[in-house]
């Protein structure tokens, strides 16, 4: 009877220890402490405020599709526009692409600095709760582009100084950060200087410029494998870089926008030929008479080649969505 009691003690025990895992509270996403979400205003013909960031304990975004903010939440620290593409969605509504908000979100600055991974849960958090976003990662073997050297050999310009470039890091301020008073965004964070359309990019810089001829890339002793991130956020498709090319380049290439994706979101395309450009845009190298190749081609002339193939992508499965409730 004792060895019975004892035996049957244990199992409780034991019931209770496997059980208790079960019945734990989940721990609590980051969130911003205020949140205001109103549709944006009708996009006119002036200038044009689109994108935004972190600044101080404010996180703020213009005219952004539920698209862009999806990009904020999910996209990995190297899907960077000089680093990577964008990430791949599957599903979602039509309205993903057209409507656009105004967002403004306060954060708690008492712990310091917010680290972008934090910031990352903070915007999920939000679209959970306000769109009632239910999405999940996943990787699926998808149709990808692979660029090789064509069959008359590469026709790239190597720099002629090949010494390593100690470029700065470019990045965005993160939510409570002390703002310095140098550097390309709001804050500071280093970067090359500025230049002017007409002039060569500084060493180890890569720039795109919008025109009314398309788009220009510009890079003085760069790397190839930033401007194949550049081309997956026009292309929407990931790019392997199988040119086995290493070392620093100089290039110029001017191409068509027409069929990639505008740099600016859905529903806000290119300028077309012979139209004035968005707010910033450089002119283009072309005129109307004399259209600048597709993208493709313009890359065989540097004896280069996009090639269909499939490989794994990760992608962000959009289960459900709703749009945003009332502030």
């Amino acid at each position: 009877m004792k060895q019975n009691r004892r035996a049957a003690a244990i199992v409780a025990i034991l019931a209770l220890t496997v059980a208790r895992p079960f019945t734990q509270t989940a721990p609590q996403k980051p969130s911003f402490d205020v949140i205001s979400i109103k549709p944006s205003a009708p996009l006119g013909n002036g200038p044009i405020s689109i994108g935004g960031g972190a600044q101080g304990d404010r996180f703020t975004m213009n005219n952004a599709t539920l698209r862009m903010l999806l990009q904020r939440a999910y996209q990995q620290p190297g899907n960077t526009p000089l680093g990577g593409g964008p990430l791949q969605i599957v599903g979602g509504p039509g309205w993903m692409e057209s409507d656009r908000y105004d967002v403004q979100a306060k954060a708690d600055c008492s712990g310091g600095s917010i680290p972008r991974e934090q910031l990352q849960l903070m915007v999920r958090s939000m679209l959970e709760d306000r769109f009632r976003l239910k999405a999940r990662l996943e990787t699926r073997e998808l149709p990808i582009y692979e660029l090789v050297v064509g069959k008359d050999g590469s026709k790239l310009k190597p720099s002629a100084d090949q010494t390593p470039v100690d470029a700065p890091l470019v990045r965005p301020p993160s939510p409570c950060e002390p703002a310095p008073t140098t550097g390309p965004f709001p804050g500071g964070r280093g970067g090359p200087p500025p230049f002017s359309p007409g002039s060569a990019p500084p060493r180890g810089s890569t720039f795109m410029m919008i025109g009314t001829n398309g788009m220009t890339v510009k890079a003085t002793a760069s790397r190839l494998a930033v401007i194949v991130g550049m081309f997956q956020q026009q292309l929407g498709r990931r790019v392997v870089d199988k040119t086995g090319l290493d070392g620093l380049y100089d290039f110029e290439l001017t191409f068509s926008s027409e069929g990639l994706d505008s740099p600016f979101g859905g529903g806000l395309p290119f300028p077309p030929p012979g139209a004035a450009g968005p707010p910033g845009a450089a002119p283009g190298t072309g005129t109307a008479t004399e259209p600048a190749p597709s993208l493709f081609t313009a890359l065989q002339e540097l004896g280069l080649k996009l090639e269909s193939a499939k490989g794994p992508v990760e992608v962000l499965v959009i289960d459900s969505v709703e749009k945003p409730t009332e502030n």
